[in-house]
């Protein structure tokens, strides 16, 4: 079985053609807007004594978290996880002596990741570096979300078979698992497996699942008692499509995966946002012009959307001598992220975006990288 992991877009409805219309329209301002800096920047703080840090993922009060190796031994010492709190990084500990990685944090400061010689989900406890393995039976999980509740979704594996997740602590500190429903009329059990990339503070949950009458689907999960789940499809002449990023208002995006046709204008990937009304109506993000492939992976509250966006050779899967440029979909247009910043910014990159639309990014600013958090000005 192969995994897509981070990488949506549906069929066509008036809601979606007016969306589609608003987009148009406002791409005509791309120009104004991108002449002037939309997003102040602060550095997240230096990486610990001695480590290179890649940053993963930040709060609502832009609390960051990510994952570092020491310079002087890229090798044999393992990863750690670490969180920087008002500029400051502290390294998080090893899972039993082997390496760690964080994926989120949410606003009281509970911290979770994978780690470990085969991948198991952890979270921070109230003892500095001693990190708990909240589900220690399984095989392989991994974390994706951790609530301010507590709650801490993802995905693991059963037997063969990849099932969505949520962990609940009761009062004593234990965590118990509340599998997420598979899309239904599968005939061959074998082929069906359900994995939850995102959450949201509302107790809702996005992904992909697969059955052997479908392939792959973007998919939602309610917040009923059941954890319903919801076939977001795929657009018209798509194969498949997979969701990535959720809100907390129930907006979902991700990618639909596009035939290689020479004569259609997407090729490979292209993102979509499903909207949160009764239909989960679609709407196509456009790409930044000359580009024929894209995704998206983080939306705010306010609906800011972050991505990629990128050139695929037509008819190939190919992207020869192009890079894949971060893309930010705000105001009815999508704009390059560093035309969004001061000049000087070269390759900027992001990374997450939280709920308030600050976008956790790094780059290089008149030649030195730089890791960062940027603020929406407007």
């Amino acid at each position: 079985m192969k995994l897509r992991m981070k990488n949506t877009f549906i069929r066509s409805t008036g809601g979606a053609s007016q969306a589609l219309a608003a987009i148009a329209i406002g791409l005509a301002g791309i120009s104004a807007a991108s002449a002037q800096a939309l997003y102040s920047v602060a550095d997240i703080g230096p990486a610990p004594s001695g480590y290179s840090c890649i940053p993963t993922n930040l709060n609502d009060h832009g609390d960051v978290v990510g994952n570092c190796a020491l310079l002087s031994d890229t090798t044999t010492v393992p990863n750690e996880a670490a969180v920087w709190r008002n500029g400051t990084a502290s390294l998080l500990g090893l899972l039993n002596g082997a390496e760690t990685y964080a994926t989120a944090i949410n606003n009281l400061g509970a911290i979770t990741g994978t780690g470990g010689i085969i991948p198991q989900g952890w979270v921070t406890t109230a003892t500095p570096g001693v990190l708990l393995n909240f589900f220690p039976n399984s095989g392989n999980n991994r974390t994706v979300f951790i609530g301010d509740d507590g709650r801490i979704g993802g995905y693991y594996i059963k037997g063969t078979t990849w099932k969505g997740a949520i962990w609940t602590p009761d009062s004593k500190g234990r965590y118990r698992v509340t599998d997420l429903p598979f899309l239904p009329g599968g005939i061959n059990s074998k082929f069906t497996f359900a994995i939850a990339n995102a959450f949201n503070q509302s107790g809702q949950a996005a992904g992909y699942a697969q059955t052997d009458q479908i392939g792959q689907h973007a998919v939602l999960w309610n917040n009923d008692a059941a954890h319903s789940i919801v076939d977001l499809g795929v657009v018209p002449g798509d194969w498949a499509s997979w969701a990535y990023g959720m809100n907390d208002l129930g907006q979902v995006v991700g990618v639909g995966n596009s035939p290689t046709d020479a004569n259609l204008p997407i090729v490979g990937l292209r993102p979509v946002m499903w909207n949160n009304d009764a239909a989960h109506t679609p709407v196509g993000l456009p790409l930044l012009p000359g580009d024929t492939s894209g995704s998206a992976y983080g939306i705010s509250n306010a609906g800011h959307i972050i991505g990629v966006s990128m050139y695929l050779a037509p008819g190939t899967q190919e992207a020869p001598n192009t890079p894949r440029r971060s893309v930010v979909w705000r105001d009815g247009g999508v704009f390059e992220l560093k035309s969004l910043l001061a000049a000087g910014w070269t390759d900027v990159s992001a990374a997450a975006i939280n709920k308030l639309g600050q976008i956790l990014a790094w780059g290089t600013f008149n030649g030195a990288e730089r890791h960062v958090l940027l603020t929406p000005l407007q």
